[in-house]
């Protein structure tokens, strides 16, 4: 499937635990890698823009009306299925996420990705900057994990495996595990997972991700008033409306034009993508990463621009699933993982995000989970910013991880 892509999301995750959690943590012997080498860093970058745009577009197709989710959520997950499978597994997923990099390559290149992100945390900065990411995997105790897969954890993702008692503790083990991903997530992602499904499940592999930012120049809450919105069907609602000069910058393409509205940290951006009237469709369908970088290249800043913007509150748990699945990841679906435990396989992928633009900034959330199952389990450039019809945003590290990605077709 090729569509063009280069977005931003803005993922935050973690750190501790607000309680200990039951069991033992398995951890590999190898220490985690904190200098990586960033060789092959623009490489994953660009391959996982696109991805970006083409599940954005495929997860919309699916379920037309507003959405957010975390490409980087789901891209770490996979990464750490990735190293535990079967050549077979191995190949559709680097397939299905376009990635050119394998083995420790691919995970040396994860490892600095992520370090990148978190680097942009800076709690004591005025406005204070919240950007984390955690990954934790679960499993019950009656399975044995592979040592060659805990030593890529622990050296390239910073995790081990946490043993609980999912099959005959089901509730309590959900419990233990909501509340880790509800404290990572600013207390936005609740539910992530269910007593039914963790006993089913054999392990979980979690990614939690938050982020907070302010404006470097903040929209005054006194010039928010109602104005129109047009829908895609040509209709107009009205919907709060943020105004100001902020700094922005703006360019226009052959179908859209993108505004790129920076966070406090200039290395964080909003990246908004607003097609032409009656095109948005065809926009998010055909937009690929070298496109839309083309246009962000393009854009001239300006430091007091007239910026009009909807205020918005999404939160949605897109069918993660269906969407990989259309994109080529089936084989990895009851397959092989052999790094793993030879009686585990992937048996579904579920996340749910959140996203408030507010006058203030930007706060967003995600998480997402990868469970296994036993095998036994069936399976214009400078004029005035004007955004008042459907668009779709990234936030986003200026030319790397794209954190968050969305769609907003009606703001209400």
């Amino acid at each position: 499937m090729t569509r063009r892509t280069s977005l931003i999301t803005l993922a935050l995750i973690l750190t501790g635990c607000a309680q200990p959690m039951p069991g033992k943590t398995l951890m590999g012997t190898a220490a985690r890698r904190m200098d990586p080498s960033t060789a092959d860093l623009g490489t994953l970058s660009a391959e996982n823009a696109q991805f970006s745009l083409e599940l954005l577009d495929t997860v919309y197709t699916g379920s037309p009306e507003n959405t957010v989710l975390s490409p980087w959520s789901l891209q770490v997950v996979l990464a750490q299925v990735y190293a535990g499978g079967d050549s077979d597994v191995q190949t559709a997923i680097a397939d299905a996420f376009g990635w050119s990099l394998s083995g420790d390559a691919l995970h040396e290149a994860f490892d600095a990705a992520d370090l990148s992100v978190v680097s942009h945390e800076d709690p004591a900065a005025d406005p204070a900057v919240t950007l984390t990411t955690t990954n934790q995997i679960f499993s019950d105790f009656q399975y044995d994990i592979g040592t060659d897969w805990l030593d890529t954890l622990s050296a390239f993702y910073g995790t081990g495996v946490q043993q609980m008692d999912l099959a005959g503790d089901s509730a309590g083990s959900a419990d233990a595990i909501n509340a880790w991903v509800e404290d990572r997530t600013g207390g936005h992602i609740k539910d992530l997972v269910e007593a039914g499904s963790v006993a089913q499940s054999g392990l979980l592999l979690v990614n939690a991700v938050y982020f907070k930012a302010s404006w470097p120049v903040q929209f005054y809450a006194e010039a928010t008033t109602d104005a129109a919105f047009t829908l895609l069907d040509g209709s107009t609602v009205n919907v709060p409306t943020m105004s100001g000069s902020v700094s922005v910058s703006a360019a226009t393409a052959d179908g859209f034009f993108v505004a790129d509205l920076p966070y406090s940290d200039p290395g964080l951006t909003l990246t908004v993508v607003v097609p032409d009237e009656g095109r948005f469709t065809e926009v998010l369908g055909g937009l690929d990463a070298a496109t839309l970088d083309a246009a962000v290249a393009a854009e001239v800043a300006c430091g007091e621009c007239s910026v009009t913007l909807p205020s918005f509150e999404v939160r949605s748990a897109p069918d993660m699933d269906g969407a990989l699945m259309a994109m080529g990841l089936g084989p990895a679906y009851g397959g092989a993982y052999p790094g793993i435990n030879d009686q585990l396989s992937l048996a579904s992928i579920g996340q749910q995000g959140f996203v408030s633009v507010s006058e203030t900034g930007t706060e967003a959330a995600a998480a997402t989970v990868a469970a296994f199952a036993g095998t036994a389990f069936e399976d214009p450039p400078l004029g005035p910013v004007v955004i008042d019809r459907p668009f779709f945003y990234l936030i986003r590290e200026v030319g790397g991880a794209v954190l968050f990605a969305g769609v907003v077709t009606d703001p209400r």
